[in-house]
């Protein structure tokens, strides 16, 4: 997936913190997607694409995630948190995820319901593209989220404590 950053001065999601709406998102013939600046923080960090909440892995083992009142509350997001850190030993970090700072990551995706996760491999930003594992391939830690988190939905990896209820 390719994403091309922009920043909407005047989002609905800026007055009204906790609405996503379809219409605000343009579309990019050249892009997948966009990803969009933070407007609570000066438009200096990244929030989310206009479907999914992005995701980086650093060289240090880290799994980022933004972290921002604008962006909804995500069960995926809060599954893959969970898995990177007690299934694959990454720490988990919500927080800022400055523009000029996309060079920590060395793979990066986005997050939600119906995409689990969609790898991204790269994001435009002005005149600059950054890729981060790969423009074709899926990282690896990437891949083994996706597996774990897929497995779980499926049944064939034991889930966590609490995860699954039997409903009679």
């Amino acid at each position: 997936m390719r994403l091309q950053m922009v920043q909407v001065r005047l989002r609905l999601v800026e007055t009204m913190l906790q609405v996503s709406c379809q219409g605000n998102w343009p579309s990019h013939v050249i892009f997948s997607d966009v990803i969009y600046l933070d407007p609570i923080n000066s438009y200096k960090r990244l929030k989310k694409s206009a479907q999914l909440t992005f995701f980086g892995i650093t060289a240090d083992n880290e799994f980022v995630t933004p972290l921002s009142p604008s962006i909804l509350p995500s069960i995926t997001k809060y599954s893959l948190l969970y898995l990177a850190e007690h299934r694959l030993g990454l720490t988990p970090i919500q927080g800022d995820v400055p523009i000029d700072n996309l060079d920590r990551f060395v793979e990066a995706g986005a997050c939600g319901t119906a995409a689990v996760i969609s790898p991204i491999g790269g994001i435009q930003h002005g005149d600059d593209f950054h890729v981060f594992y790969s423009e074709t391939e899926v990282g690896p830690v990437t891949r083994k989220l996706y597996d774990e988190l897929t497995g779980i939905q499926f049944g064939d990896i034991e889930a966590p404590e609490g995860w699954i209820v039997k409903v009679d």
